[in-house]
């Protein structure tokens, strides 16, 4: 009989963007994602940028930080309060599971650097080499494809970090902290419509803009597979 497990998922994403995918939230997205795969666990959802904090991580068994439309070097009050949230959750030996700005966001938390991509915005389906294989991955593909919508990403690791996937773009694709902390750049939780939503909402030179769209029409991503590794990780 499968566990059950309580997640908080701290949704990192500014009120004024929801609208830019029809109000579909990324925590109801990773939701929909992540509980057909795991039906014994439950989600609370925190919107930390209206402030929603869980009065304590004690109740929770892991958390899930979303990506955000924000950089991890803004000054919101916010962002250093989900940065301490963070330390306060290792110290306790939580799961952490982390997306994008969260993936960011736990790499300087923990003594890493974030900076620009030097090839400007990654928009789309781009493939990742798989070059480490651990007990909570239920399939280990040699490659997968994820959708990206990033201008930023990890330059430098924090200590001890142990990359499993990269790309010719991201060296420091994904990778594990410890035991209890796992990073994606990517985004399973995304799908195709709302890869094309958030980019009608994004001004881009017309080169890169044709770029977004032939990648996000670069074949199917693999989120079911990253989703079973999110969870795996959650649960092991």
């Amino acid at each position: 009989m499968s566990k059950t497990i309580n997640i908080a998922i701290l949704d990192a994403v500014q009120r004024e963007y929801w609208a830019d995918d029809e109000g579909h939230t990324d925590s109801q997205k990773f939701i929909d994602l992540l509980s057909p795969i795991y039906p014994a666990a439950s989600f609370d959802i925190f919107y930390v940028t209206e402030n929603q904090f869980p009065d304590s991580i004690d109740h929770y068994d892991g958390m899930l930080v979303t990506g955000s439309p924000a950089s991890v070097h803004d000054k919101y009050a916010w962002i250093k309060r989900l940065s301490d949230l963070i330390k306060e959750a290792d110290q306790k030996n939580k799961r952490i599971v982390a997306s994008c700005f969260g993936h960011q966001l736990v790499a300087k938390t923990f003594g890493g650097e974030v900076g620009h991509n030097e090839g400007g915005w990654m928009i789309g389906n781009y493939m990742l080499q798989i070059t480490q294989h651990f007990e909570w991955m239920a399939q280990t593909p040699g490659t997968t494809g994820l959708y990206h919508f990033n201008q930023e990403r990890v330059t430098r690791l924090p200590d001890q970090a142990q990359v499993f996937a990269h790309s010719e773009e991201y060296p420091d694709f994904a990778y594990i902290l410890g035991e209890n902390i796992l990073c994606v750049q990517g985004h399973p939780e995304q799908p195709k419509r709302a890869m094309n939503n958030f980019l009608a909402a994004t001004e881009l030179p017309q080169s890169q803009l044709e770029k977004a769209k032939r990648y996000i029409e670069n074949g199917e991503p693999d989120s079911d597979v990253w989703g079973e590794w999110m969870m795996g990780f959650m649960v092991c």
